[in-house]
């Protein structure tokens, strides 16, 4: 007997089992008129001075605020971080990234005046930039960090006087149905926030609804489908896809503190961070460090997050711990040499071992390329300058680090690693800073989230100019006798553009 399909989308602890979230799929048929509500409802936001938009923002960031630790057990018991884990990478985070909202959005969005400068003396007459809403920006949100990935841009978007039309992760219901739920208290205009719940339908039916501009966050392969569809229609669109990112590791580096943050970096949310180390670059021997790693994975403890003491969680479900082991067995047959891990753990949840991998091969790095999991691999390099390019030859480039005692030294070499945002000495945290801008190159996306210039992808600049009516126009239009509009270009050329 055929078993039932459920039509609802449900998530499960992936510690246990238990149900933690249920809702009814919106129908892909219905997605064009929830982007059209926020339409109507964005074109009176918009009209508000920051002012007034301001308020049910701080509004909902207090509302936050508020229930902080119920939402650190709720991405506990959903997507299986221990609950210290949750806050400080998720809930805490948040709430930074709407206080800067709060704080910072009305200067970084206010007019600015455009003197002519120089060009004064061709009548050029003062502009004012102005900041103008691009419109209903569609949002194709995430799970592994729920909350953060998810708030924060749609904290931007309302700020900037947009619309959004929001797709939670499938994966993520029950803190998509609380965000939900959050916006509606803190009292935003109705219809402004639509939520679509569903799977890969309704993103498609989101991305040929009439929307102004996508913003995507996931896996590289998925968003080069969204980018692909949004690119057809003439749609702009900031993609936060994953990284592979290298921690270089100089000769000077203290190897206790270093091997310490290194495994903070690699196994911080299961692996399960777009920022996690997953390559740790020696300059100089790499087994001592790889030996060191492995036996501090080894003492990790793995488990149900809602246990004390627990370190490592589960992975979000039993098909991506299947596909992440598939690409570990690859590593290891380019070469790679398991120190530590490399198995799925057996019995209730999707636990998998703390892996640490070395490298003996260059094509044992390339075969781990988009693993999101519990792993690191060490690879040995003879100076700085092979373990830069080796940073560098890979298709992603989000973040990257580089650690060393000499920090100048450290600086140096940072300054020539292809990474959106790279570190000296720290890792993964400055993904959480409310005022830099992430994001990154290469397979890892375009575009920019946090901070002004995150908050600058949700506005068009326009340019008005004003002169008074009537008044004398010299410079471009010399009908009759041009020669003395002729005798001033001259002038004008000689003063501010002589030949070399």
């Amino acid at each position: 007997m055929a078993t039932a399909v459920d039509p609802d989308l449900v998530t499960r602890n992936p510690a246990t089992g238990a149900e933690v979230g249920r809702v009814a799929p919106t129908p892909p048929g219905d997605v064009a008129a929830l982007v059209d509500g926020a339409r109507r409802a964005q074109e009176a936001w918009a009209e508000l001075p920051w002012r007034e938009r301001r308020r049910p923002i701080e509004r909902w960031r207090r509302i936050l605020a508020r229930d902080a630790d119920a939402w650190a057990d709720l991405i506990r018991d959903e997507i299986g971080k221990p609950t210290p884990e949750a806050m400080a990478g998720d809930v805490v985070p948040t709430l930074d990234a709407l206080r800067w909202t709060v704080k910072r959005a009305g200067s970084v969005l206010a007019d600015e005046r455009i003197g002519p400068s120089w060009q004064r003396m061709l009548m050029m007459p003062v502009g004012r930039l102005r900041q103008r809403p691009v419109g209903v920006v569609g949002m194709i949100g995430t799970w592994n960090y729920p909350l953060f990935l998810n708030a924060g841009p749609i904290a931007h978007a309302l700020a900037a006087g947009c619309g959004v039309a929001w797709k939670p992760s499938e994966l993520a219901v029950a803190t998509g149905e609380r965000l939900r739920a959050s916006l509606d208290e803190a009292g935003f205009p109705e219809g402004l926030v639509a939520t679509l719940r569903g799977r890969g339908d309704v993103g498609a039916a989101l991305l040929e609804a009439p929307i102004d501009k996508v913003l995507f966050t996931g896996g590289v392969a998925t968003g080069r489908k969204v980018l692909q569809a949004a690119a057809a229609r003439g749609v702009p669109a900031v993609a936060e896809l994953s990284g592979y990112d290298p921690a270089i590791v100089l000769p000077d580096a203290p190897r206790d503190s270093t091997a310490r943050a290194l495994l903070w970096g690699a196994f911080v949310g299961c692996g399960q961070t777009c920022v996690a180390v997953k390559r740790v670059l020696v300059v100089g021997d790499p087994e001592p460090w790889a030996r060191s790693l492995a036996d501090a994975a080894g003492r990790l403890v793995v488990g149900d997050p809602s246990n004390p003491g627990v370190d490592v969680g589960p992975m979000i479900d039993p098909a991506a711990r299947d596909h992440f082991h598939a690409t570990i067995r690859a590593a290891v047959d380019a070469g790679a040499e398991v120190l530590a891990g490399g198995r799925a753990i057996e019995g209730a949840g999707c636990y998998y071992e703390p892996t640490v991998l070395l490298g003996r091969t260059p094509e044992s790095e390339r075969a781990l390329e988009g693993a999101f999991g519990p792993v690191v691999l060490v690879r040995g390099f003879e100076n700085a300058d092979a373990a830069v390019a080796a940073a560098n030859d890979a298709d992603m480039a989000l973040a990257a680090s580089v650690w060393g005692s000499d920090r100048a030294a450290a600086r140096d070499v940072a300054r020539r690693v292809t990474a959106g945002t790279v570190g000296v000495n720290e890792a993964v945290t400055p993904a959480a800073s409310a005022a830099a801008p992430f994001g990154g190159f290469k397979a890892s996306g375009h575009g920019r989230t946090h901070g002004a210039i995150g908050l600058r992808e949700f506005v068009a600049p326009q340019v008005l100019f004003t002169r008074r009516a009537g008044g004398f126009r010299p410079q471009l239009f010399p009908y009759g006798d041009g020669r003395l509009v002729a005798g001033f270009l001259r002038f004008y050329r000689l003063l501010f553009h002589p030949r070399a």
